[in-house]
């Protein structure tokens, strides 16, 4: 008996140990997929980016987590979070970018849903101006300028009326790779793939 109690505690004491200080789940987002001017290249004519929104739920498993940080990769290259590649948003505030989760945000929730707000696949204008067509939207993309968008329709529905589009977006490898620090010296690493 006494080995049994021994053994099942030792079970219990490992496996909470062993559980990560965050999950991340990827959601069926409702977000909006846009069309940019292309942000990176200006001088770029005959494209347009296609800004598909990825939804992220973070599921906070430890009290001690006091910090999370991201890295946005694309086909093995860190992208840069800023205007040009991708922005973060909590989703429940939209209206400014993040860069991070910091102890203020984390004492106060224990699932945090983030928006990645990618712009770094580019499109042609004649493949935009058929899905201007498919949603029925009467814009030109002749003169897009910095902070003009052109919404389509929310990426759940987007993703089944362009297999195509998915497809060839699929094709490159994303990950978001989740930085956490817990308590002052541990840092424990996350890479979450894109599944588009």
């Amino acid at each position: 008996m006494k080995q049994l109690i021994c053994t099942l505690l030792i079970i219990i004491l490992f496996s909470c140990n062993s559980r990560t200080p965050i999950d991340v789940k990827q959601i069926n987002s409702q977000e909006t997929v846009t069309i940019l001017p292309s942000l990176k290249n200006p001088l770029i004519k005959d494209s347009v980016s296609l800004s598909i929104p990825i939804e992220l739920q973070i599921n906070i498993n430890s009290s001690k987590v006091s910090y999370i940080t991201w890295n946005y990769i694309v086909n093995g290259k860190s992208l840069y979070d800023d205007t040009f590649d991708y922005q973060v948003y909590i989703k429940q505030n939209k209206t400014h970018p993040i860069n991070n989760l910091n102890a203020n945000d984390l004492s106060q929730n224990k699932k945090i849903n983030i928006i990645l707000k990618e712009r770094n696949h580019l499109i042609s204008k004649k493949d935009a101006k058929e899905l201007l067509k498919k949603y029925n939207i009467n814009r030109s993309l002749d003169n897009l300028k910095f902070g003009d968008t052109i919404k389509l329709t929310t990426y759940d529905k987007f993703k089944k009326e362009n297999k195509e589009v998915i497809r060839n977006i699929a094709k490159i490898n994303d990950t978001i790779s989740f930085k956490v620090t817990r308590g002052e010296k541990y840092f424990f690493f996350l890479d979450k793939k894109i599944n588009w």
